[in-house]
């Protein structure tokens, strides 16, 4: 008989067989126990996911990612950027990046999926989430103007 100790992830239970009175049973002995894996692996393919070819698909960017590129590194100037948000009861709204608040208990905080763009103080629009531009990563629609020569 199996023992009643605890089961860990690698261990097996064991689980007795019935006798049967045909030889020819798997089942013929009563000293045969069969061992059933309690954790069944699942192997799943490491192949990347299949993209679209036609669509010409890259991924834009998070605004996150540039508000914290223009933030912390020193060739950009943090005060000359404006983001253009949208605000639940007020509608398209603009703030400059200076006055950002990243901190989410903040009262003033804003969440990022609610940037539609951001632009420079000459009016260059450095990243539109709508037209899929990144002017700093060269993500989205930018890469493929960039790479345009190629053609």
């Amino acid at each position: 008989m199996a023992s009643t100790s605890p089961i860990s992830p690698s261990s097996t239970l064991e689980t007795p067989v019935e006798k049967t009175d045909q030889p020819n049973s798997q089942a013929h002995t009563d000293a045969t126990l069969r061992k059933v894996p309690d954790v069944v692996k699942v192997r799943r393919s490491r192949s990347p996911p299949e993209r679209n070819s036609r669509a010409g698909e890259n991924r834009l960017r998070p605004a996150g990612d540039l508000i914290n590129r223009i933030t912390w590194d020193s060739k950009f100037n943090h005060n000359d950027y404006i983001i253009g948000f949208v605000d639940r009861f007020e509608g398209r709204l603009e703030i400059t990046l200076d006055k950002w608040k990243k901190e989410s208990t903040d009262e003033e905080f804003i969440p990022q999926h609610r940037v539609l763009y951001i632009r420079h103080v000459d009016g260059e629009i450095v990243w539109d989430r709508r037209r899929r531009i990144d002017a700093i990563f060269s993500s989205g629609n930018s890469a493929f103007r960039e790479l345009a020569f190629l053609q």
